[in-house]
């Protein structure tokens, strides 16, 4: 045969084609051990982890010993909720016939729409079963807005295994025992005291809890009587502590006796009515929306001698000038928006290594310390009219003398400030005033730039603050930011 420029070719053979077998998929997920498997499905809701048994003939019963059961309406219409909860029950009391070892380690519900007298049947009968199954966690979330569930009996003295409990909308009988010998954390939010009760619900707990570590309460009501307006919260093993009251709860009078205590955290509360005198181990505190009309915080502090970390929020004090030491303290919040306390003074703070402040530019804070720190600096005064001298006169003296009053060496500083403007001096504000020759080494300014432009205006400001700067960052953020 010729080809196009006339010699002659011959035809190679024909290839001999090789017939390809379909390849398998390898299912390298249900190779994985069963711990694996039931740690990856955990963080699935209980109705998906049982759409999973068509996956395999593996697969099939794999849900069944799943040891944590996580069940929430949120998505289900009541009636199907109800069915979907009682079938469940119903297949799992069955595979403890041909399941080894069942063991429910966690079990979690969540009624986020009307709770009924259907439900709380039901979830009495899943109570039962999970701690027959020596459960080990176990979360009640009930929207209080509908009603309250009754926590039965056999919660407060069958639950030996437990050491995790979290309660939200539910009702407490304290006429029970309680008897929580495992139990190592405890969150109660919105709950409230039966009709038959006689004491409070808290006491009881660390009175039945030996080995309790973490406490957390918020928005919990005392179980109170005419005559009984003082608490006393004891524990020779609670470590971590956080009391936030409602409102009503505000004269109430606590007495803490927890020796070991490392952690506290108050929220809402009247300091002068809360007894802290034998926890003197206490290694970070954080006060938050509290009140005082006596000297108790700055006190306290003093008399806590390994407090290493400490955060202040708007906290309503009858001091004008709060005083701050610690021979172990390491770092130290100041967030604070009200008008009482005017200066603050951290001295006698030889190991202090952090400070962060977020707050208005016309507060005096001196830190006194022979070690260079780092810190952060939120400057949250609402915007002004940067552009009229009028305005800004007050905003960039209040602003330096803040600066300047801090009065201590930095490692690195971030400065927060809500727009780019408010830390370009104006040419005949620099007339008026000296350098103020700061001695910052490393800053970083986050703040909101409107135009490029405005950059080297900033650094050109920056420099003039402090002619010593060796690094400096500029990010632009958004102004939503710098507000609380």
């Amino acid at each position: 045969m010729d080809n196009m420029f006339g010699k002659k070719y011959s035809r190679s053979p024909a290839k001999k084609r090789v017939k390809k077998m379909p390849t398998m998929a390898v299912d390298r997920i249900s190779e994985l051990p069963d711990a694996l498997i039931h740690h990856i499905m955990s963080f699935l809701q209980t109705e998906e982890m049982i759409r999973t048994c068509v996956l395999s003939k593996r697969w099939k019963l794999l849900w069944y010993s799943m040891p944590m059961l996580n069940f929430s309406n949120l998505i289900w219409p009541d009636q199907m909720f109800i069915i979907f909860l009682d079938n469940c029950l119903e297949h799992l009391k069955k595979s403890v016939n041909f399941t080894i070892d069942s063991v429910i380690t966690s079990f979690r519900f969540s009624m986020h729409n009307y709770f009924r007298g259907i439900h709380a049947y039901l979830l009495d009968e899943w109570l039962a079963f999970v701690v027959e199954n020596k459960v080990k966690e176990i979360s009640l979330w009930i929207d209080v807005d509908s009603h309250y569930y009754y926590i039965p009996k056999i919660l407060f003295d069958k639950a030996i295994h437990l050491t995790s409990l979290t309660l939200f909308g539910v009702e407490l009988d304290t006429s029970y025992s309680f008897s929580f010998p495992s139990l190592k954390t405890l969150n109660m939010e919105n709950v409230q005291h039966s009709k038959t009760s006689k004491e409070d619900g808290v006491v009881k707990f660390l009175l039945g809890s030996p080995s309790l570590e973490e406490l957390n309460l918020c928005d919990y009501v005392f179980f109170k009587t005419n005559h009984d307006v003082q608490f006393r919260l004891q524990s020779s093993s609670l470590k971590f502590l956080k009391l936030r009251l409602v409102e009503d709860e505000y004269e109430l009078k606590i007495q803490v006796d927890a020796i070991n205590l490392e952690s506290l955290k108050l929220q809402g509360l009247n300091m002068d009515d809360v007894n802290l005198s034998s926890c003197k181990k206490i290694r970070n505190l954080t006060v938050f929306h509290c009140a005082e009309y006596q000297p108790t915080l700055q006190t306290l502090i003093y008399n806590l001698p390994l407090l290493e970390h400490l955060t202040v929020r708007d906290y309503d004090s009858c001091l004008d000038h709060l005083k701050v030491s610690g021979q172990h303290l390491k770092s130290f919040k100041f967030k604070y928006f009200y008008d009482m306390v005017n200066a603050v003074t951290i001295e006698s703070a030889p190991e202090l290594a952090y400070f962060y402040y977020k707050g208005n530019a016309n507060r005096n804070i001196s830190i006194k310390s022979s070690n260079s720190l780092d810190g952060k600096i939120t400057l949250s005064d609402p915007p002004i009219n940067y552009d009229t001298m009028s305005y800004n006169t007050d905003w960039y003296t209040n602003m330096l003398n803040f600066l300047l009053n801090l009065d201590c060496s930095w490692n690195t500083l971030s400065l927060i400030v809500y727009t780019a403007k408010a830390l370009i001096l104006p040419e005949k504000f620099k007339r008026l005033c000296r350098s103020p020759l700061l001695n910052w080494k490393h800053l970083r300014v986050i703040t909101y730039i409107d135009k490029p432009e405005r950059v080297s205006e900033l650094k050109d400001s920056l420099m003039w603050i402090s002619p010593s700067l060796e690094i400096l960052s500029i990010t632009n953020d958004d102004e939503d930011d710098f507000f609380p």
